[in-house]
C-alpha cells in the first residue's frame, strides 16, 4: 500500500507538470516585427503601458482577442503610422523587438552591444535590427520614436547622420501621437 505522503508528492509533481506555466519566455510575429518577451506578465505590462488613446479607434476591429493579438495589432498600427508620418514606405520591413521587464535590462543590453553605460528606457540597435523596450516605459511616444529610428535606418541605403536620425525619430513620435 502506498504511503499517503508519497501519494501527495506524486500528485503535486503531476500537477506541476500538467499545469501551464505562465512565466515562460515567448515570441510573437507581426507583419513587421518579431516580438520577444520574458513572460506573459511582462507582455501585459507592455500592453497596458502602450495606451493608444484616440488612435485606438482607428485600429482594426477584432484585433484584441488576446493580449498577444492586441500587442501585434498595436505594433503593426504604429509602424504604419510612422511610415506615413515620415513618408517612407517599406512593404518588406522586418525587425525585432525585445521587451524587458525593466530599464536595467535595457541598459544591460546597450552596455553589452556598445560597451557604454547609459540610462536609456529604450533604444534601437541597427547592427542587430532590434528595438529594446522596458515594459514599464513603453508609452506610445517611446514606441513610435524607436520605430522611427527603424524606418529611417531601413529606408536609406546609407544611414543618415545620428542627428538627422534623431530628428526623424522625434518627428515620427510627434506626428504619431498628435
Amino acid at each position: 500500500m502506498t504511503h499517503p505522503r508519497t501519494l501527495y508528492i506524486i500528485l503535486f509533481i503531476g500537477a506541476l507538470i500538467c499545469l501551464p506555466c505562465r512565466s515562460e519566455a515567448g515570441a510573437l510575429e507581426s507583419r513587421y516585427a518579431v516580438i520577444t518577451f520574458d513572460d506573459l506578465d511582462v507582455l501585459k505590462r507592455f500592453n497596458n503601458e502602450l495606451y493608444m488613446g484616440r488612435l485606438g479607434s482607428q485600429m482594426r476591429r477584432n484585433s484584441g482577442e488576446t493580449i498577444e493579438d492586441e500587442v501585434i495589432s498595436k505594433i503593426d498600427f504604429i509602424v504604419e503610422k510612422v511610415m506615413t508620418a515620415l513618408d517612407m514606405f517599406l512593404p518588406n520591413l522586418k525587425f525585432s523587438i525585445v521587451i524587458h521587464p525593466d530599464t536595467k535590462n535595457v541598459e544591460r543590453d546597450f552596455r553589452e552591444i556598445y560597451r557604454v553605460n547609459v540610462d536609456y528606457i529604450a533604444f534601437y540597435s541597427p547592427s542587430r535590427n532590434t528595438v529594446f523596450y522596458s515594459a514599464d516605459n513603453s508609452t506610445l511616444r517611446v514606441v513610435a520614436h524607436e520605430i522611427g529610428h527603424v524606418v529611417a535606418e531601413k529606408y536609406f541605403p546609407i544611414s543618415p547622420p545620428q542627428r538627422i536620425h534623431e530628428v526623424m525619430a522625434q518627428y515620427a513620435e510627434q506626428h504619431v501621437t498628435d
